[in-house]
């Protein structure tokens, strides 16, 4: 089976533009498979139900900036398989698709999920070693495409040669980036070196892992940020559970902003992938820290009031409205330049 590319009309309108935004991470087939009655070990358990959709974090972010009207591109690595097919074609619609070239023939990511009777996880599969072929060479080959890029978002399922590289190119070449780990495992791939991430999204028991130390209180969140901070990030955002989220800036800016409370949820998978994406569609649009924030706790409350990892109804309007919804009021136009912000002047 051949892998068809995705890239849109490349001799036309070439790839890629000032205005995109690229995320560089996992794309991978997610299978949810509901079983009928009691879940019973060592044994054929019947199932009625099968789903099978598109995931990983990078990509789930990037298919929720496209619903946002945003341009974006994804880097990624997926199997010559029919599962890689499928996720370069569903994926087209809201992105250009990129695959990266690995050696050999591995499959393309797959996570599968085996849910009881009440949809409750008892058991799931990751199949996920085509990311640790992916060697630092296959970033320094798009290094236009990084460049290029308005702003780049990385999530941890390559190994840490290329997560390194990939900063190491956004810092030389100022280009913002915004990394997100995918779990507390995979925070032991970061550098210790973070010096030209400009936010780093993570929440506290990754912080904990990454930091080895653990958190009980408010205070000892801001004591990790400062050592983000340390460490070269210039913006830290921390989730505390599912009641705030905590950011701290370099420039001293800090607040906690509590998670509004949605009565109708559904399914809280995506909800962190929707949040990065309104956050970054924040970020882009020039508000400050605390609505950047907001942006993103906006779009995750819209996400896990559905069934779906990534909502199909997610909008520029709905996100707005969600945002009034939560905040009461209209988000205040900041500037962006060189991760500063400064008041837009009326005109």
């Amino acid at each position: 089976m051949k892998l068809k590319l995705s890239r849109k009309n490349e001799l036309d309108e070439p790839w890629p533009t000032k205005q995109q935004i690229l995320c560089i991470g996992g794309a991978n087939l997610d299978r949810k498979i509901k079983v009928k009655g009691a879940f019973q070990l060592h044994t054929s358990n019947p199932s009625n139900a099968r789903r099978q959709s598109c995931g990983g974090v990078a990509r789930n972010v990037a298919e929720n900036l496209g619903r946002l009207s945003q341009q974006v591109s994804l880097l990624t690595a997926v199997g010559d398989d029919a599962e890689g097919e499928f996720i370069v074609e569903q994926s087209r619609l809201y992105m250009n698709v990129i695959p990266l070239q690995v050696k050999g023939e591995p499959s393309t990511g797959v996570y599968t999920a085996v849910l009881d009777e009440h949809g409750e996880l008892v058991v799931a599969t990751a199949e996920m070693e085509i990311y640790d072929q992916i060697r630092p060479s296959a970033i320094l080959g798009n290094i236009p495409l990084i460049t290029a890029s308005r702003l780049v978002f990385l999530d941890t399922n390559f190994p840490m040669s290329v997560i390194a590289s990939t900063i190491r190119i956004c810092h030389e070449h100022r280009v913002p980036l915004v990394i997100s780990s995918v779990s507390a495992s995979k925070m032991s791939r970061l550098p210790r070196n973070l010096h030209g991430v400009d936010w780093m999204v993570c929440n506290h028991m990754e912080a904990e892992a990454y930091l080895g130390m653990q958190f009980t209180d408010d205070q000892q969140l801001m004591d990790a940020a400062r050592i983000f901070h340390q460490l070269g990030v210039q913006n830290v955002i921390i989730f505390h559970g599912v009641d705030s989220v905590l950011f701290a800036s370099q420039d001293g800016t800090h607040a906690q902003i509590s998670i509004q409370y949605i009565s109708e949820v559904i399914d809280v998978t995506g909800g962190e992938d929707a949040f990065i994406a309104g956050m970054i569609y924040g970020i882009i649009q020039g508000y400050p820290m605390e609505q950047v924030c907001q942006f993103g706790i906006s779009c995750a409350a819209l996400t896990i009031q559905t069934d779906r990892t990534v909502s199909e109804t997610l909008s520029l309007n709905k996100l707005h409205s969600m945002f009034k919804q939560l905040y009461g009021i209209h988000s205040q136009k900041f500037m962006f330049f060189k991760c500063v912000y400064f008041k837009e002047k009326d005109t």
